[in-house]
C-alpha cells in the first residue's frame, strides 16, 4: 500500500473518513480486484472499486461507507492520477446504471446482487445489508431479500444437477 494511504491497515474504520470527505478531500479507492466500497448519500448509494475516485465535490453528502473487502482510502498525488480515477468513477456508474435501467424493481435488486456477486463474490453479498443494496437500485430492503433467496436458490439446484450429472468416462 502506499505510504500515503489514510490506513496502512486494509479494513479501515469508515467513521475516520467521513468527516474528510464530507469536506471535500479527494481519495481514490486502494484495494485489490474484487474489493470495494459502498457510498451511502441520503437518498441513494454507489458502488466504487479500486481505482475509482471518492470524495471531492462527488460525495460531500456522504452519509456512510462501507467496506467490502479489504479496501484503504489514499490521495491522488497527480493530475493524471485524479483524473483516471474519475474516469473509473464514471465506470462505476455506468455499470451500475444497466441494473437501475430495468423497470421491474425484482429484476433491479436481481441485477445488483449477481453484479455484486460477480466482483467480490457471494460471501460478500450475504454480508451486506438489505438496506444498503436497496439504496443502490432504489427498491425495497424487502424485495433485495426476495432476489437474494431466489438466487441463492438457483445455485444450489444448479450445483445440485452437476453433482448428480453422469461423468463421461474416456474409452
Amino acid at each position: 500500500m502506499s505510504d500515503r494511504a489514510l490506513s496502512l491497515n486494509p479494513i479501515f474504520s469508515p467513521t475516520q473518513v467521513l468527516g474528510q470527505l464530507q469536506s471535500g478531500q479527494m481519495f481514490y479507492v486502494l484495494a485489490s480486484p474484487g474489493n470495494a466500497l459502498i457510498l451511502c448519500h441520503p437518498h441513494h448509494a454507489e458502488i466504487v472499486g479500486p481505482d475509482a475516485a471518492v470524495g471531492g465535490t462527488l460525495d460531500l453528502d456522504c452519509a456512510r461507507i462501507v467496506p467490502v473487502g479489504k479496501v484503504a482510502l489514499t490521495y491522488p498525488e497527480s493530475f493524471v492520477k485524479r483524473r483516471a480515477a474519475f474516469v473509473i468513477r464514471h465506470k462505476w456508474i455506468s455499470a451500475t446504471q444497466k441494473a437501475v435501467d430495468c423497470p421491474v424493481p425484482l429484476k433491479r435488486a436481481r441485477a445488483i446482487t449477481i453484479m455484486i456477486a460477480k466482483y467480490c463474490g457471494w460471501m460478500a453479498v450475504r454480508n451486506l445489508e438489505d438496506e444498503v443494496l436497496a439504496q443502490i437500485v432504489g427498491v425495497l430492503p424487502s424485495t433485495i431479500a426476495t432476489a437474494r433467496r431466489a438466487v441463492l436458490q438457483e445455485l444450489r439446484a444448479k450445483a445440485k444437477q452437476q453433482r448428480r450429472a453422469p461423468v463421461a468416462t474416456p474409452c
